[in-house]
């Protein structure tokens, strides 16, 4: 069976890799506002509404983007706090 100790690092190294998956979601939301800001720009003219699905589609990606940062936030705080109990 693995010590507390050993436990606590294996914890600290989990929440660390999610940070970095944090950093990660974080520079894909903001290319995802820069192809918004593209395709908006790009379109403008259009009649279609295809472009305008396609930006709110973006637009959705971001959002659930967003709440996976949340998640990750969340779990992190639940290890944490799990890690100050043992």
């Amino acid at each position: 069976m693995a010590s507390t100790a050993e436990i606590k690092a294996q914890l600290q190294a989990a929440i660390e890799q999610a940070n970095e998956a944090s950093g990660a979601i974080g520079a894909s939301m903001s290319q995802l506002e820069t192809a918004v800001a593209s395709g908006m720009e790009a379109t403008q003219e259009t009649s279609s509404a295809l472009p305008g699905e396609a930006i709110g589609q973006y637009q959705q990606a971001r959002e659930r983007l967003e709440e996976v940062l949340g998640l990750i936030q969340s779990a992190n705080g639940t290890f944490e706090q799990y890690m100050n109990t043992i």
